[in-house]
């Protein structure tokens, strides 16, 4: 691994690290949100995702602009939804069409073009919506990308995994204030370019069935809330998760993954998303069994 290399995730991490606690100084102010899982509803700075999303945008462009259409167009979609609060058609016509700049960019064929457009629809949506508490989301998104990249080692595609790892590297430095006690909030800017930005590495890459295996909890998570009551629908029924001495616990309303978990035991906040974490982490063992066994290059 050459020090070049080193040096720039190095870079990512900490000019991201030091965008991040700018944007926490301008943000806390103008616009926030409450952390409804204290005890104090305490005031929290979002768009925090802004910070890596800039960073890893400027990066990318020395590795193949359509990767940064891929990260900045999904942010930008992300920054219009965190600010005036896109409806629910809105945001699915902008992020279907993402893909087709980027699929343009890659000079893809026309299956993997289709394929692409797919998944960065898919994949950032799921990216987006499981989420809700201090360093899920972009925990969560460190593990896809870091397992991706480690599928991209083993499969001798440097190229991916260096892409991977410097993306990760921009998003650690958001995780440094997003975790618990959370200071800073992702919002949709920090959450949509994640799922955008593994689809098109594993379309254009040929590591399609790895993204599927590792986004699988995210498509429980998805389903289990179509089921109980309608992905585009959840906020009209929601029914806030309880903080009862110190712990977080669910008493109907609609059901999501970490709903779920705290239906069955209640814990405190960190907890659930370690929880969550480690289920992350096993499927991640998954897309690595898998591609070490079962794996091949699609494209």
């Amino acid at each position: 691994m050459d020090l070049y290399f080193v040096l720039s995730a190095l870079f990512c991490f900490v000019i991201s690290l030091i965008f991040t606690k700018f944007m926490i100084k301008k943000m806390v102010n103008y616009k926030y949100g409450y952390d409804l899982h204290k005890a104090d509803k305490i005031k929290v700075a979002e768009m925090g995702g802004l910070s890596p999303v800039v960073v890893s945008s400027v990066v990318m462009l020395f590795f193949n602009p359509a990767l940064s259409l891929s990260i900045f167009l999904p942010g930008f979609v992300g920054v219009i939804d965190d600010i005036s609060r896109l409806n629910s058609k809105e945001k699915i016509v902008l992020t279907f069409l993402i893909g087709f700049p980027v699929a343009f960019f890659l000079k893809l064929g026309f299956l993997p073009s289709i394929l692409l457009i797919l998944g960065i629809f898919v994949s950032s949506n799921l990216t987006n919506m499981l989420a809700g508490f201090n360093g899920l989301e972009i925990g969560m998104g460190i593990l896809l990308c870091l397992f991706m990249a480690v599928v991209c080692l083993m499969n001798g595609d440097i190229f991916g995994f260096k892409v991977l790892i410097l993306f990760l590297a921009a998003y650690l430095g958001l995780l440094y204030y997003n975790r618990y006690p959370a200071k800073v909030f992702p919002g949709d800017t920090g959450t949509l370019p994640i799922g955008a930005f593994l689809a098109t590495i594993a379309v254009w890459r040929g590591f399609i069935p790895e993204l599927f295996i590792l986004m699988i909890p995210f498509m429980v998570d998805a389903l289990l809330k179509q089921f109980t009551a309608g992905v585009t629908k959840k906020d009209s029924v929601f029914t806030p998760t309880q903080l009862k001495n110190g712990k977080l616990c669910v008493e109907g309303g609609y059901l999501s993954l970490p709903r779920m978990i705290l239906m069955k035991k209640a814990m405190e906040e960190y907890k659930i998303v370690l929880v969550l974490w480690a289920i992350e982490a096993f499927f991640g063992i998954l897309s690595i069994l898998y591609t070490k066994y079962f794996g091949f290059n699609i494209f």
